[in-house]
């Protein structure tokens, strides 16, 4: 009898992996049976190669600034290193272990929910950047992402994070997974799946991929306002700030 899978922090591993030199190989499991190979390398890439837009966006921030989904910390260094505060925070201990590793000077270990039960100083903006504002999980997840956003946001503070448009896409296995969602009444782009490294699997997690115009009906519904969207296709990067 084979043995199953550990249940555990597989992206996390993988991480440490890729910091201690090996490729972090490892995979984005869909609950259809999709396998997508990852290489961890993405999750420490430098400022000089991402995109146009998602630099010039971290460049405009200022003050304290709060990382969500930080992963290997890559926004957090760049923030750290051109005179904000950022906050590194991530719910995996692998990821923040990588994090404190690397320099990042601040960091939490938890979701914005978690970070509310502390006494901590509201940030000048908030970053959701490597697709992260997927972790709105669902239409009615996204309300208590919103909302925890909004309580440790300054007045005038703003949402800055990124997206994959689940719509531009030609692939078959996508959209029959698209067409499955509406039937069940669910959102195109919503997804469940797991993180798998050697024989660690993650839980099962949610995640909800947006158009612009979804995110803009989104983030109205729950009394905030899209203050600008940049569109290279298939992502995309959004400013954001409650009402």
């Amino acid at each position: 009898m084979q043995p199953s899978p550990v249940i555990g922090d597989a992206l996390g591993e993988a991480l440490l992996d890729a910091l201690s030199g090996g490729e972090g190989r490892h995979f984005v499991e869909r609950d259809d049976g999709l396998l997508e190979t990852m290489d961890a390398s993405r999750y420490f890439s430098e400022p000089r190669s991402w995109p146009n837009s998602e630099l010039r966006a971290m460049e405009s921030l200022e003050g304290r600034v709060l990382d969500i989904g930080a992963g290997a910390g890559r926004h957090s260094l760049m923030l750290q290193n051109h005179g904000c505060e950022p906050m590194a925070l991530d719910s995996s201990p692998g990821a923040i272990d990588v994090c404190r590793r690397r320099g990042v000077e601040w960091t939490f270990k938890g979701t914005v929910q978690d970070l509310l039960e502390f006494p901590v100083e509201p940030f000048d903006a908030i970053t959701l950047m490597g697709n992260n504002l997927a972790l709105l999980q669902s239409e009615a997840k996204a309300t208590g992402l919103f909302r925890a956003m909004a309580s440790v946001l300054k007045p005038g503070g703003v949402v800055v994070g990124t997206c994959l448009d689940p719509h531009r896409t030609d692939d078959p296995d996508h959209l029959s997974y698209h067409e499955a969602n509406r039937s069940a009444g669910r959102p195109a782009g919503q997804i469940r799946m797991r993180f798998r490294y050697q024989r660690i699997t993650s839980p099962w997690l949610r995640i909800l991929l947006l158009s612009p115009d979804e995110l803009c009906k989104l983030a109205a519904r729950n009394g905030w306002e899209v203050l600008d969207v940049t569109r290279p296709s298939p992502n995309y990067l959004a400013a954001l700030r409650p009402l």
